[in-house]
């Protein structure tokens, strides 16, 4: 028998899913005023990080016989497939002369593919370690590893460091704890925060890579990196969490109409790529550039249609096989079968 999905992080995953959308097609538009920039901003404060958060959440099955070669064939094999997919794809639509099939250089979005599996193997080593000493260990990687211009977007090595304190937070959170995160007593103190992140990032210069953590501090700092740009991490990690924390925290716990969308994100995210490459190269943006109105509301309709669109039955049936290296007519017939029974 299947457990039962929670409602909650349905939701929580198809709010991210469609920021995460909406975050790729408003990259085009950032530097036209600070109102979009810190919008784009924002929004990276808190959603790759909760989608970390979250897969640690669930990664608590690593104690059981299988796990690691589960999590190999969930993610590491549709990796490789949309790696050599997306090198092609972007040979063709794109100004490019060679096809980058280097698996060791993820494309664009795969990088979480490749992160998360790397996640679940470094969990595999400290699962059985003290929380505190472990969880502490990881900040300090993710500050220190910024000082060492190898590790880059190679591998996602940096992106890996950088967001795995979040990982082992969901993973080290129980239920009990999310009971507190999801107490809608503290929604006005979360709307207040989030209000208050959007405030700051109008009125301050920052380079949005700092939320990227793909890059090492001189690439960010356009110089030698010093003491201070540690520190510039420390609060980055400062404002993730409280932006994570609030974010959580406004999330419906009931079922909602598109709450099922929230079970189909990896359909999403690794299809919605089609759109954003063609978006990008073929300067589609530049029918939106004149009437700001008019742009922000074509984003928006554009994300929904996207999100609707990637999350339906008929592309879950045709890609199932790619990325859930599932065959949907064989669960099909075995779903009927068990309704019979």
């Amino acid at each position: 028998m299947s457990k039962r999905r929670e409602h909650y992080f349905d939701n929580a995953r198809f709010l991210l899913i469609t920021l995460v959308v909406f975050g790729h097609l408003l990259r085009s538009f950032i530097f036209e005023n600070q109102f979009i920039l810190a919008l784009y901003l924002f929004i990276y404060s808190f959603h790759m990080p909760a989608f970390v958060l979250i897969s640690g959440y669930f990664a608590k099955g690593i104690h059981k016989k299988g796990y690691v070669m589960k999590v190999t064939k969930k993610l590491l094999l549709p990796y490789l497939i949309f790696q050599s997919f997306y090198a092609f794809y972007y040979y063709f639509i794109d100004d490019v002369s060679t096809v980058d099939l280097n698996p060791f250089d993820p494309q664009w979005a795969m990088w979480f593919l490749l992160s998360l599996f790397s996640w679940q193997i470094m969990l595999f080593f400290v699962k059985n370690m003290n929380m505190y000493y472990v969880l502490s260990i990881s900040f300090i990687l993710g500050i220190a590893v910024g000082y060492f211009s190898f590790i880059n977007n190679t591998l996602s090595l940096s992106r890996t460091f950088v967001f795995f304190p979040f990982f082992l937070i969901g993973f080290y959170l129980k239920p009990r704890h999310f009971a507190l995160i999801r107490d809608k007593k503290y929604v006005p103190l979360s709307l207040i925060t989030l209000i208050t992140v959007f405030v700051v990032y109008l009125n301050i210069e920052i380079n949005f890579e700092w939320l990227f953590g793909s890059k090492p501090y001189e690439n960010l700092e356009h110089h030698e990196a010093t003491v201070y740009s540690g520190l510039k991490r420390a609060i980055i990690y400062l404002i993730i969490i409280i932006s994570t924390s609030a974010f959580l925290n406004l999330v419906p716990n009931r079922k909602l109409p598109l709450t099922y969308i929230g079970s189909r994100t990896m359909f999403i995210y690794l299809l919605h790529g089609l759109f954003i490459g063609l978006f990008r190269s073929q300067k589609w943006k530049d029918f939106l550039h004149d009437d700001h109105v008019f742009m922000g509301t074509t984003l928006v309709l554009i994300t929904i249609i996207l999100v609707y669109v990637f999350s339906t039955d008929a592309i879950k049936k045709i890609t199932a096989p790619i990325i859930e290296l599932k065959i949907p007519k064989l669960n099909y017939f075995t779903q009927q079968e068990n309704r019979k029974l």
